[in-house]
């Protein structure tokens, strides 16, 4: 199911297309590491959110590095984000597997488990974990980094808008199924009462011929 909601990509020139696949391509034998950055950050940024992962909390709130969860988690999210970097010739082919990823959190909303303003938290994370990488690398001075990190960013903000938009679409489809069951609802116990109603009806009435009857026979 595709978002009704038509959110355009960044249009990335060829030379922009291959900054971005040159700097991934230098950056992404750390793909852990950038992952457990990213969600190290979130969680410091936006402690409530450690609420989603009750696996990866130890006692005392600290988060459990090691733990198998956090590693597949963290490298999820990167990889959704390499899958964007391959797929610069044809973003919109992409479109599918953010709008389903989106939609598999808009049940946490409605379990009052997620904020909305939490993509943003994701977006600007994931911005910081990525330039910190791009900085270590000998190849690219000040000026080249921060050229990359704007066309991250421009990638980064499609990837978080089009996950939003299945997001949102999920709610507003739980919220229309609630609508439609709760008025089901109303109308079967409205039907029950008045079956109720006609039964009740229905024994007076041979409550008052029976006692019609012993009358007559009395007299």
């Amino acid at each position: 199911m595709v978002s009704s909601v038509k959110i355009e990509w960044f249009v990335f020139s060829e030379e922009e297309k291959n900054l971005l696949r040159e700097s991934w391509k230098m950056i992404n034998t750390e793909k852990k590491a950038i992952g457990c950055g990213i969600y190290e950050m979130i969680f410091m940024q936006c402690p409530e959110i450690r609420r989603l992962f009750p696996k990866l909390i130890l006692k005392g709130g600290k988060i459990d590095k090691k733990a198998t969860e956090f590693s597949f988690q963290a490298l999820r999210f990167v990889q959704v984000i390499e899958t964007a970097i391959f797929s610069l010739d044809g973003l919109h082919s992409v479109d599918n597997i953010l709008d389903n990823l989106g939609r598999r959190h808009g049940k946490l909303e409605l379990n009052n488990k997620f904020r909305a303003y939490y993509w943003s938290t994701f977006l600007e994370s994931s911005i910081c974990i990525i330039r910190k990488e791009l900085t270590q690398l000998r190849n690219y001075n000040d000026e080249k980094v921060d050229q990359l990190v704007m066309l991250y960013r421009e990638l980064l903000r499609g990837i978080v808008s089009k996950i939003k938009a299945g997001y949102n679409a999920d709610i507003t489809h739980r919220l229309n199924q609630m609508t439609i069951e709760d008025a089901s609802n109303g109308d079967s116990n409205a039907r029950r009462y008045s079956v109720q109603t006609s039964a009740t009806a229905v024994s007076h009435n041979t409550i008052h011929v029976t006692l019609h009857l012993n009358l007559l026979q009395a007299i």
